[in-house]
């Protein structure tokens, strides 16, 4: 009793601060419904009377009362399974997921105006519930519940895989690169929320932090209850997403102390091999290669329980892995490298891969209407890669990811209000430090020379041997790279985060309005030949080392001119929106909002061009000639302006046809605003200030500044600033990235409607959706000829070294200009056909299926920065998006057999991606190359081309002391099935196009297997 009067009274001494944080301080971060909605109807009782929803898991307990109407409604609930009743009356259990609205109408057995027929000593006895998801809503979405996130096969613990489950949506299957794409648009404009805090990568590509080239897991599986993905229509609360979000929710320790290990192994007799390479088949037609090492353990604990019992509670988890995987083959080819160097370097080579996630959370209950919860995760993980081919094994990268959070909330409930205040701080690093230090050392055959006439020659017999009357002006091919990699890059993005929601409900309506406030800082770091590389004649290098006798001297090198230093930005990031769900009869339920977003510095607005950059622009004759203003382009560090026009107004519709929720028709609109990413704008800073690397020839000439001479390679050239001090002697700039001073913000408008209609316990729905996406964009090329053209035969060409007539005064590479010129529009067809999983039947099923027709102007891969092919990146017109299916089926099942054993499947079933084109015409103009076009210009052969089916087999076994171990065994592609990878560059490659090509996709790539054992209290 005096534990619940100090709850009582923490509750009356800090309600009014509550509510003038609310209405007065409100600074909140990412808004993102992790709670839900209970409603319902009671009959019999009346106005005034109490409802009370108790957590069982938690044991927290929250009141209602019924208004006039016999209704009541709970809202900011956390995800669990509630025993809801009227005062004194009888509980009834209804599960609620996350970002949904469950309804429970109570029947009392009172007619109205008499008196109950089903009273017990004055206390009323609930005769009937029913209980059912809400369908009367414009929002397409699809939940997953924490049964099928433990039951469901998968092959390595990343929650987000199960993203698949919902139409519209693909899951990356190359294991080092996990990425969610939705929408039509690359997987940049998704949004993940954990416990209402974004995980959003702002500063690279992959949309999710820490997924742009990573194999690993973004959140311990074990700590997700539950989550949401919202493909169409989500609601004014959710900011900086423009094709899908994911809505999670993490545990919170109970009443009771609950725990789990487990561990999960595949070991490399249960990894299949892909059948390419195989012995007799493309990669291996002698079957010389051998089966590469492979073997993985993850394993991990979770334990959840109280300190003091209903007041404190605790949650904590761990997950790690441990993996090797397939060995990188290093093999050279050329006969002029020395076999003390092919001894050394030559063979297989480990490609570990390591990670630890850790999650812990405290839970406050300090009264009825006072929650907090304060929670910490950290996530760290290391993969040796980078090597194989004719790179060794010194020469990879160790590709590491960190991130940090700590996340402190706190909700105080009123009687028809709710504040959610919380405050976090995030940090998030990705890098590729080099796996050793010191210089790139590449072996080379052959050398670029010029002789009298000015015509190229190349030096022969692997020798770079200028001859007599000959200039040495460049370095011939590479057959080795030895040393520490050339090129390394470090990412990171911090957040402080404040955000205050309040909701206000009643008579029908739950009005819920929010602001947020976030401190971004972005820095970004690229070391590109900060440390050197030596060119060496392959024939004559011994060992690896170097010595003062003129055969093992280096023919040339490469160094950047500057030191390596980072590019930095503090970005201010307010956000506001108001939304009502609007119920206004049982048949009619209206969602309207509009939010707006600013930010204060999202794309390099402070940049200032440096002086020679800009005297070089303002005397280009190929930009006069072309029409091209140089002023569009010279930052002054003040004519870039923040956008400020970013309001979004979403509407969603629901029409309930016989009141019954048994058929409903929805329909929505709204317009989604993403943001730019800081490395995309950061391009120009570093490689306009930092990145100018020059590669010169000992006693010839410097390779970007043909009238300097480089004096004879003296050993004091092994100092790497001595290097530097040659190499910026030739006064010559490199390439040149510019964004344009009018910078825009992407966004999507989407539409979608639909009907859904349940046929007993399934439910169906089928979905129309409409989206229009724009300002995508890319850096093109912006080098002219003289007269104002791209070439003298026109403008598809890749052209990289750019003629010296059409070079930039006093630079010599690339010229790149950005453009936000790209658009997309997407129209797809979604099919949901579920059956949720309850022990009472035994079985579950859901069924995803899409039909999509994705086209867009710029011919530009997912994910990329820069269109290569040309100065505008729509000149291929419109076409398919690359990399998007045109169909894609997705089922997936879960069976109760007897003796306690559990049987699921998962099976995907798609067109393959569209894919681009790669040609070689005859007589190309100055130095272009080929035609590339990296739109979805080809479909594979195949109408399936991918084809998977995971299943799943798990043994329960109750221990006497009342604990359960589970035994279980997966099988990943049961039918060994090929799944091939598309690209321009192997399937679209060539006139005319093989449509094939002998790479894969999956994880894993061939038939493989799986056990795990898990015991749990």
């Amino acid at each position: 009793m005096r534990q619940k009067d100090r709850r009582t009274g923490f509750a009356r001494s800090i309600s009014a601060i509550a509510l003038c944080t609310a209405l007065v301080v409100a600074r909140p971060a990412y808004a993102a419904n992790d709670t839900g909605t209970i409603q319902g109807h009671v009959t019999g009782a009346p106005a005034g009377a109490k409802v009370i929803a108790t957590d069982a898991v938690t044991g927290q307990r929250v009141t209602s009362t019924i208004n006039a109407s016999g209704n009541y409604i709970f809202v900011g609930m956390r995800p669990s399974t509630y025993r809801v009743q009227l005062e004194n009356g009888a509980p009834q259990d209804i599960t609620l997921p996350v970002g949904q609205t469950a309804t429970l109408d109570i029947n009392t057995g009172t007619a109205p105006g008499g008196s109950s027929t089903g009273t017990k000593g004055g206390e009323i006895v609930v005769k009937g519930v029913r209980a059912r998801n809400e369908v009367r809503t414009a929002e397409v979405a699809t939940n997953v519940s924490q049964l099928q996130i433990n039951t469901l096969p998968q092959n390595d613990r990343n929650f987000l895989n199960f993203a698949a489950l919902a139409p519209g949506v693909a899951v990356s299957t190359n294991p080092s690169s996990k990425q969610i794409q939705a929408g039509g648009v690359s997987s940049d404009n998704v949004n993940v929320y954990i416990d209402g805090e974004s995980f959003k990568n702002q500063n690279g590509h992959g949309g999710v932090a820490g997924q742009s080239f990573s194999q690993g897991n973004p959140f311990p599986q074990s700590a997700v209850q539950e989550f949401k993905v919202d493909t169409q229509n989500f609601k004014a609360e959710y900011d900086q997403a423009g094709s899908a979000i994911i809505n999670a929710v993490t545990k919170t320790g109970g009443t009771s102390f609950h725990g789990d290990a487990f561990g999960e192994f595949m070991p490399k007799s249960f990894f299949g091999r892909d059948k390419l390479g195989r012995a007799g088949h493309p990669n291996n037609p002698d079957g010389s290669i051998p089966k590469p090492d492979y073997k993985r353990w993850q394993y991990g604990a979770d334990l959840g329980g109280p300190i003091i019992k209903d007041v404190l509670h605790f949650f904590v988890a761990y997950e790690g892995t441990t993996q090797q995987n397939p060995a990188q083959n290093v093999t050279f080819t050329s006969p002029f490298i020395p076999a003390s160097v092919v001894a050394a370097g030559q063979g297989q080579f480990a490609d570990p891969f390591k990670q630890d996630l850790w999650f812990g959370k405290l839970t406050l209950f300090a009264s009825d209407k006072d929650t907090f919860n304060l929670s910490v995760f950290d996530r760290s993980e290391s993969n040796h890669t980078d090597y194989g081919g004719t790179s060794v094994q010194s020469h990879g990268h160790d590709l590491r990811v960190t991130t940090r959070q700590y996340l402190l909330q706190y909700n105080h409930r009123g009687d028809r209000w709710l504040n959610e205040f919380s405050v976090s701080y995030q940090k998030q690093r990705t890098g590729t430090p080099n796996l050793t230090d010191g210089p790139e050392i590449d072996l080379v055959t052959g050398g670029i020379l010029v002789d009298d006439n000015g015509h190229a020659i190349l030096g022969g017999n692997g020798q770079f041997q200028p001859q007599t009357g000959n200039t040495a002006v460049g370095i011939g091919g590479t057959v080795a790279q030895l040393g520490a990699n050339s090129f390394q890059q470090d990412s990171r993005q911090k957040f402080l985060t404040f955000k205050d929601n309040i909701t206000f409900f009643g008579d029908g309506h739950v009005i819920k309005a929010g602001i947020k406030f976030n401190h971004a800082k972005f820095a970004r770091e690229e070391s590109y030949f900060a440390d050197g590389a030596y060119f060496f004649n392959a024939a004559d290098f011994q060992n690896g080392t170097c010595t003062a006798t003129p055969a093992c001297q280096p023919v040339g090198a490469q160094i950047a001119t500057q030191p390596p230093r980072s590019a930095s930005a503090t970005d201010n990031q307010l956000g506001i929106f108001i939304q009502d769900d609007w119920t206004v009869n049982d048949h009619l339920t209206v969602n309207y909002g509009l939010r707006w977003d600013y930010e204060s510095n999202m794309f390099n607005y402070n940049f200032v061009t440096p002086a020679n950059i800009v005297t070089a622009l303002n005397n280009y004759p190929g930009w006069k000639a072309a029409g091209i203003n140089p002023a569009d382009y010279i930052s002054t560090g003040k004519n870039r302006k923040p956008y400020l026009k970013a309001f979004q107004p979403r509407l969603g519709v629901s029409y309930d046809w016989n009141g019954d929720r048994d058929i409903v028709i929805f329909a929505g609109a709204g317009r989604y605003y993403d943001r730019n990413l800081f490395t995309t704008g950061q391009i120009e800073t570093l490689t306009d200030t930092v990145r100018s690397d020059t590669q010169i020839v000992f006693g010839g000439k410097c390779g970007a500044n043909q009238s300097v001479n480089v004096p004879q390679f003296d050993p004091s050239f092994y100092d790497v600033e001595t290097l530097r001090g040659i190499a910026a002697s030739c006064n010559q700039g490199g390439s040149v990235w510019l964004l344009p001073n009018k910078t825009k913000v992407p966004y999507t408008d989407q539409f979608d409607f639909g009907i859904r209609k349940r046929f007993g316990k399934i439910q169906t729905a089928i979905t129309f959706a409409h989206n229009e996406s724009r300002h995508i964009f890319a850096y093109q090329r912006g080098n002219r000829l003289p007269d104002g053209s791209y070439t003298s035969q026109g403008d598809r060409w890749v052209e990289d070294n750019f003629p010296a007539e059409g070079q930039l005064p006093g630079f010599n590479g690339k010229l790149n200009i950005g453009a936000f010129t790209g658009k997309a529009h997407y129209d797809a067809i979604y099919l949901t056909v579920n059956k949720d999983y309850n022990e009472q039947d035994g079985w579950g099923f859901t069924l995803s299926g899409t039909l999509a027709d994705a086209k867009s102007n710029a011919a530009i891969e997912q994910g990329s920065d820069e269109f290569f092919s040309g100065p505008d990146m729509r000149q291929f017109g419109w076409q398919n998006v690359a990399g998007i299916d045109k169909y894609r089926l997705v089922a997936t099942g879960i069976v109760r057999l007897p003796w306690d054993v559990k049987f699921s499947a998962t099976g995907t079933f798609a067109s393959g991606p569209s894919f681009g084109s790669v040609k070689f015409p005859a007589n190309p103009p100055e130095n272009a190359s080929a035609v590339v076009n990296l739109g979805g210009v080809y479909w594979p052969k195949y109408p399936f081309a991918y084809k998977n089916l995971d299943l799943r087999l798990e043994k329960k076994f109750k221990m006497p002391w009342g604990h359960e171990l589970t035994m279980d065994a997966e099988v990943f592609n049961v039918f060994d099935t090929l799944n091939r990878a598309y690209s321009a560059w192997g399937a679209g490659n060539g006139t005319p196009a093989p449509r094939i090509e002998n790479s894969f996709t999956g994880n894993p790539p061939a038939r493989s297997f799986q056990v795990g054992l898990k015991y749990s209290f």
